[in-house]
């Protein structure tokens, strides 16, 4: 393997690493992104729950019916949308490209980096990002079903009272499924990447064990 080709593919790597350091940065949030959905779901519930929805339905000729039902759907709203920008700002806080100055250097450079690189700790947090990424999704899904589900029995109450002068109850056993199809098809081109970005990373724990061992057996020609 020639000099050229020594930086050449150390610079490839380490971009890539880049990426992974963000990947990892979304794993490390996830606990705090957990914690701020699950709060302000769960006092939606409770609003939910002060109101009697699921046992009374919604009364709109009482006026705090409909607000509260309506604050509980904005308290949901605003923690999906608080825990993404809290997952954000922890992937942009991610420092990335410091290694570019030192491999300017060339190729003793492109050495020293590789050689300081923990192969065991690469591939872990390739992994733990995958994990992330995966987790990250299956949250998102299943704040934005409730959202939705909640929503459309929301609207079903509002239109058979005002329309039909019938008081309804929260029938989620209608608009549960309804509201997951609605989510999978809204989110189907992230579900897509998402699943890119997954088997992109399965094929990268392959690729770095294997140039682990061919940088460890290489011969290098000057």
């Amino acid at each position: 393997m020639r000099e050229e080709g020594v930086v050449s593919k150390v610079e490839e790597l380490m971009e890539t690493l880049d990426h992974v350091k963000r990947y990892s940065a979304l794993a490390k949030s996830l606990r705090g992104f957990t914690l701020i959905v699950v709060v302000s779901v769960t006092f939606s519930v409770f609003l939910g729950a002060l109101f009697g929805f699921p046992e009374l339905g919604l009364r709109p000729e009482k006026p705090v019916f409909l607000l509260g039902a309506a604050f509980a759907l904005l308290t949901a709203a605003i923690g999906i949308m608080a825990g993404i920008l809290y997952v954000r700002r922890g992937i942009n806080s991610t420092k990335t490209g410091q290694w570019k100055e030192e491999l300017s250097h060339g190729f003793p450079s492109a050495l020293k980096i590789l050689s300081e690189l923990d192969w065991d700790e690469t591939l872990d947090e390739i992994a733990i990002g995958k994990l992330g990424l995966i987790f990250y999704g299956i949250l998102k899904i299943a704040v934005y079903w409730f959202i939705v589900s909640f929503a459309a029995n929301l609207l079903w109450n509002v239109i058979t009272f005002y329309f039909f002068q019938i008081t309804t109850s929260f029938a989620g056993f209608v608009w549960d499924p309804f509201a997951l199809l609605v989510v999978l098809f809204l989110v189907s081109k992230d579900l897509v990447r998402r699943y890119k970005e997954i088997h992109a990373l399965d094929m990268l724990l392959m690729e770095l064990r294997w140039f682990s061992l061919e940088f460890k057996g290489a011969e290098f020609q000057a």
